[in-house]
């Protein structure tokens, strides 16, 4: 398009379901890095070569009253539609069950 006006950078749009959103934004929240940066590394990489996308960041899990407050953070910011309230209970009962089959091993 040599007659074309736009200036750099230019925008593409793609159509994504729901889950494909949600999927490609905790890939690029689990890599440090934002959904855009994950997609330009993607598609501008040919299949020859590896992609330049940082890998994953390692998860600590903290002890008591932090890790659940921690946990209840994290979920509040994927679902903002569900109360703390009611999360809290549900946080608890996933962490006793991974602590208790840690602690089997």
């Amino acid at each position: 398009m040599p007659d074309c006006n736009r200036q750099f950078p230019v925008r593409v749009d793609i159509r994504l379901t729901e889950e494909e959103r949600e999927s490609l934004n905790l890939e690029a929240v689990q890599r440090g890095i934002t959904r855009q940066e994950l997609l330009r590394a993607r598609i501008l990489t040919s299949e020859d070569r590896k992609a330049t996308i940082p890998p994953y960041k390692p998860v600590h899990l903290s002890q008591g009253r932090d890790a659940v407050d921690k946990a209840i953070d994290a979920i509040t910011r994927h679902y903002h539609f569900i109360p703390r309230h009611q999360l809290e209970p549900i946080v608890c009962t996933v962490i006793c069950a991974l602590s208790s089959v840690n602690q089997k091993r």
